[in-house]
C-alpha cells in the first residue's frame, strides 16, 4: 500500500509537464490518477468498515463508539448552552435595567421606579413598584400595557407557583403576565406592582427614571446565580471528564484483534494515511450516529423551552437557536475527537507494538491494606492535624479522600476475589456449573474487576464530594437553618415604618388572634446593642407577661419565639418590655421591627401577613421570620444540590456505561470459552447466573461500597463547624441509577453470552 502510494505521487502529473514520457509516450492524465486516489481512498475506508464487523465483538464496540460520541457531543453542548444561557440573561437583565434620572439629569424622567424581595417556600424573588410619571412613558420591557393603580403584573411561573400563596391578589389584582424577553429566565419569579397610590413608594428609596437599558445586576436572578465559572467547571468535572473516560474505554475495546490488524497493515507497507484511513472506515459511521443523537437534545431545545429535571430551570429556546452556530461547532469537534482517537490509539510505535493491549488480571497485593488507614487518616486526621486552619484542613481532608478513592476499588477486587473461591466451592459442591465456572474466573481475574470499578468508584466519590462542598453552610446560615426548624411560621418580624396610620392600616388587615409588637434597636458606642419591645397590655400578656411591671426576656427564655428574637436581635443581652400603642412607638435607635405573634401559639397566616404588608404597610416590608434574611442563603445553596445530582447522574451514567460496556466485552471473550459447557450441557439459564455474579454482582458492590465509603468521608465536613450536608436526594439518584444500568448490563450480558452459545461450533486446534 506504501509502495501504490508513492507510485501515485509520483506519476499522476498535469499534462505536458516535465514529466511527460519520452517517445510520443504521454504519462497518465492527471484526472485519471485523482480517481484513482479517490478509489483507494474509498477502499480502504470500506476494509476498515468489514473489519469492524467482522471482527469478534465488533457490534459491541459500535454501540459503544455511539454512546461515546453521543456522551462527549451532549457534554460539550452543555457546556457550549451554558454560556449562551448566561449571555442570553445577561442581555435580558441589561434591556430592563432602570436608567436612574441622576445619572443623566438631561433626559426627562418617565416613572418612579422601587426594588424589593419577597419569597414563596424560602426561595426570593423581586417585586418592582413601579408608577409612570406621563402617559407616554415607556413600559419596562416584558410588559404590553401599564398596570392599573393597585394592579400587579406576575411572571407566567410566579403566577403559577404562587397561586396557591394567594400572590395573584398579594399585590393587587393581578392583570396580566410579564412576557418571556422581561425575564432573565423563562422560569423566574418576578412581580411588577403599580402601586393604588404612587405615595405609597418610599421617594427616600425609590429612583426617577429615564428609562431602561443599565448595565449590570440590579434585580432578578442573576442576584442569585452562581458565576458561570462555577457551572463549567461543574460540567467540566461530572460530564466532559466521564464522557471522554467512555470514549477512550469505546475506542481501546476489541484491543487485541486491533492490534493484531494494525501490525500486519504495517507489515504489508500500509502508509499512516492508509492505516488511518481503515480506522476511520470503522469509526466514521457510529462517530457520526452518536453525534447525531448527541445534538438531538439541543435542536429540540432551539424550538421550545425544555424544563431541566431536578433542578427545575426552564432552558430559554431563543438562547439556544442564538447559539446553534457554537454548539454545531461544539458537535463538530466531538466527532472529529472521536475519529482522531480512535487513529491514534492504533498507531503503530517504533518497536512495532501498539498503544492498544488487552487487560490482565493481576491484583495489587499492598492497596487493599492501605485503604482503612486512608479512611481512618481521613475521617479523623484533618482537625488535629489543621489546628484550626480552614486551608490546611481541606487540605489534608481532600488527600486523604483521593487516597481512600484510589484504594477502594483493590479492596473490591480483594472482596470479588473472595466471594469468586467461595463461589467455586460452593459451585462444586452443588454441582451449579454456572456458579462454579464464575468463580474460578472471578477469583482468578481480580484485577479486571478493579480496572472495571475504579472509574465508577472515583465518579461516586467525585459526586459525592462536589455535593458536600456546595452545601457547605457558615455558622449565620447553619444557625438560621436551625431556627426555622425550631420556629416555622410561629414568629415574624417586619420592617415598621414611620407613618403611624400604615402599621394601623396593616393591623386592621390582621385576624384577631395576631399580637403585635413594637421592636426598637440601639447600638453604642461599644457595639452592644439595646433593645426594648413595646407593646399592648392584651399583646404582653399573650406571652405570659404581667401589665404593671413586664419582666424582660432573653436568649433563655421558655418561649422558644422569644428567645429566638433575643438571640437574633439582641445579640443575647435581655429585651425590654414595656406597655404602649404599638404604631406610636418612639422612632429612635438604628431599627424598628413589627414583631407578630400569635396569641394561642399556632402557626401565623403567612400569606395573609404579606398581602397587608405589600398593599397597606411598605413597598419593603422585609417580612421573615427571624434570621429569614440569612435563610435565603440556604435555599440557594440547597438548590446547588440539584444541579450537582442532574451532572452527577448523566456523568455517572456516562462512567458507569463506559464499565458496563468494557464488562460486557471482557465477558464476551469469558463466554466464548465456556460456549462448549453451554452447548454440551443444553442449559442456558447458565449464563443467567454467570454473567450475574461476574457483571451484576461488582456493579452492584462497587455502588454500594462507594455510597458506604462516601457516606464516611462527608463525617468531617458535616459537622457544625464546617457545616455541609449530605443530600439524600443525590445518594438516591445516584444509586437508582448505578442499579437500573448493572441491572441492564446484567440482561445484555447473559442474551449475548446465549447468542454466542448458539452460534458456537468446533474448531480445529
Amino acid at each position: 500500500m506504501r509502495a501504490a502510494g508513492r507510485h501515485a505521487r509520483r506519476v499522476c502529473r498535469r499534462p505536458g509537464g516535465p514529466h511527460a514520457a519520452a517517445g510520443g509516450r504521454a504519462a497518465p492524465d492527471f484526472g485519471e490518477c485523482l480517481v484513482k486516489e479517490r478509489s483507494l481512498t474509498r477502499q480502504l475506508m470500506t476494509v476498515g468498515w468489514h473489519a469492524g464487523r467482522s471482527v469478534r465483538g465488533g457490534g459491541l464496540r459500535f454501540v459503544a463508539l455511539v454512546c461515546a460520541a453521543a456522551t462527549l457531543t451532549l457534554a460539550l453542548t452543555a457546556l457550549v448552552l451554558s454560556t449562551a444561557a448566561y449571555d442570553g440573561r445577561e442581555q435580558r437583565s441589561t434591556a430592563r435595567n432602570p436608567i436612574v434620572h441622576d445619572s443623566d439629569p438631561s433626559q426627562p424622567a418617565v416613572a418612579l421606579w422601587q426594588a424589593s424581595f419577597d419569597e414563596i417556600a424560602q426561595e426570593q424573588y423581586s417585586v418592582i413598584y413601579i408608577a409612570p410619571l406621563s402617559e407616554s412613558a415607556p413600559l419596562p420591557p416584558g410588559l404590553r400595557t401599564w398596570p392599573r393603580p393597585g394592579q400587579s403584573v406576575l411572571s407566567p411561573a410566579l403566577a403559577e407557583r404562587g397561586a396557591s400563596h394567594g400572590v395573584l391578589t398579594r399585590y393587587g389584582r393581578a392583570s396580566g403576565r410579564i412576557a418571556e424577553n422581561g425575564l432573565a429566565d423563562p422560569d423566574e419569579l418576578l412581580a411588577y406592582v403599580r402601586p393604588a397610590d404612587d405615595r405609597f413608594i418610599d421617594r427616600e428609596k425609590a429612583f426617577t427614571v429615564n428609562g431602561y437599558g443599565a448595565p449590570g445586576t440590579m434585580f432578578g436572578n442573576n442576584l442569585n446565580v452562581e458565576s458561570l465559572k462555577v457551572l463549567a467547571t461543574t460540567v467540566l468535572g461530572l460530564l466532559v471528564l466521564p464522557a471522554i473516560g467512555l470514549m477512550v474505554v469505546a475506542v481501546r475495546m476489541g484491543a487485541e484483534a486491533r492490534r493484531r490488524r494494525t501490525v500486519l497493515l504495517d507489515a504489508l507497507g500500509a502508509s499512516w494515511t492508509a492505516r488511518t484511513l481503515v480506522n476511520c472506515g470503522e469509526t466514521l459511521l457510529p462517530a457520526f450516529l452518536g453525534t447525531a443523537l448527541g445534538v438531538a437534545p439541543a435542536l429540540w431545545a432551539s424550538h421550545i423551552n425544555v424544563t431541566l429535571p431536578l433542578t427545575g430551570y426552564t432552558v430559554s429556546s431563543a438562547d439556544v437557536a442564538r447559539s446553534t452556530a457554537a454548539w454545531l461547532i461544539g458537535a463538530l469537534a466531538s466527532f472529529g475527537v472521536v475519529v482522531l482517537t480512535a487513529s491514534v490509539l492504533h498507531r503503530v510505535r517504533r518497536d512495532g507494538g501498539t498503544g492498544l493491549r488487552a487487560a490482565g488480571g493481576r491484583l495489587p497485593r499492598w492497596w487493599p491494606t492501605v485503604f482503612p488507614f486512608a479512611v481512618l487518616f481521613t475521617v479523623q486526621g484533618p482537625e488535629p492535624l489543621s489546628n484550626g486552619n480552614t486551608f490546611l484542613f481541606l487540605l489534608i481532608y481532600s488527600a486523604g479522600v483521593a487516597l481512600t478513592m484510589a484504594t477502594l476499588p483493590s479492596v473490591i477486587g480483594l472482596l470479588i476475589g473472595l466471594i469468586g473461591r467461595a463461589l467455586s466451592r460452593i459451585g462444586r459442591r452443588t454441582g451449579m456449573s454456572g456458579t462454579l465456572v464464575a468463580g474460578r474466573w472471578m477469583a482468578g481475574n481480580p484485577g479486571i474487576t478493579v480496572r472495571l470499578v475504579a472509574g465508577l468508584v472515583i465518579a461516586i466519590g467525585l459526586v459525592g464530594q462536589v455535593q458536600l462542598h456546595s452545601s457547605r453552610l457558615s455558622s449565620e446560615y447553619a444557625a438560621a437553618r436551625a431556627s426555622a426548624d425550631r420556629l416555622g411560621d410561629t414568629v415574624y418580624t417586619l420592617t415598621q415604618p414611620d407613618p403611624g396610620d400604615r402599621t394601623r392600616a396593616f393591623l386592621a388587615e390582621l385576624p384577631s388572634s395576631v399580637r403585635a409588637y413594637s421592636m426598637t434597636g440601639r447600638i453604642d458606642d461599644n457595639n452592644r446593642a439595646t433593645v426594648s419591645v413595646q407593646a399592648s397590655c392584651a399583646a404582653l400578656k399573650a406571652i405570659k407577661r404581667s401589665c404593671d411591671h413586664p419582666a424582660p426576656f432573653g436568649v433563655m427564655d421558655p418561649d422558644p419565639r422569644l428567645s429566638e428574637l433575643a438571640n437574633w436581635f439582641s445579640g443575647g443581652t435581655d429585651i425590654a418590655l414595656r406597655v404602649g400603642p404599638v404604631a406610636t412607638a418612639p422612632a429612635t435607635g438604628d431599627g424598628r421591627y413589627l414583631v407578630l405573634l400569635d396569641a394561642r401559639g399556632k402557626p401565623l397566616p403567612v400569606d395573609q401577613i404579606r398581602r397587608a404588608a405589600f398593599t397597606q404597610l411598605s413597598p419593603t416590608p422585609n417580612a421573615e421570620i427571624p434570621g429569614g434574611s440569612w435563610l435565603n442563603g440556604t435555599v440557594n445553596r440547597a438548590s446547588r444540590g440539584a444541579w450537582v445530582a442532574l451532572f452527577g447522574m448523566a456523568g455517572i451514567a456516562a462512567m458507569a456505561l463506559a464499565l458496563s460496556l468494557n464488562s460486557l466485552a471482557e465477558f464476551q471473550r469469558f463466554s466464548r470459552s465456556i460456549a462448549p459447557l453451554g452447548v454440551l450441557t443444553g442449559r442456558r439459564r447458565i449464563f443467567l447466573a454467570t454473567a450475574a455474579w461476574t457483571l451484576l454482582l461488582p456493579l452492584l458492590l462497587a455502588a454500594g461500597l462507594g455510597l458506604l465509603t462516601n457516606a464516611w468521608l462527608a463525617t468531617p465536613l458535616t459537622n457544625p463547624i464546617v457545616g455541609a450536608t449530605l443530600s439524600t436526594s443525590v445518594l438516591a439518584s445516584l444509586t437508582l441509577t448505578i442499579a437500573v444500568i448493572a441491572f441492564a448490563v446484567w440482561l445484555v450480558g447473559s442474551i449475548s453470552a446465549i447468542r454466542v452459545t448458539d452460534r458456537w461450533k468446533p474448531e480445529t486446534d
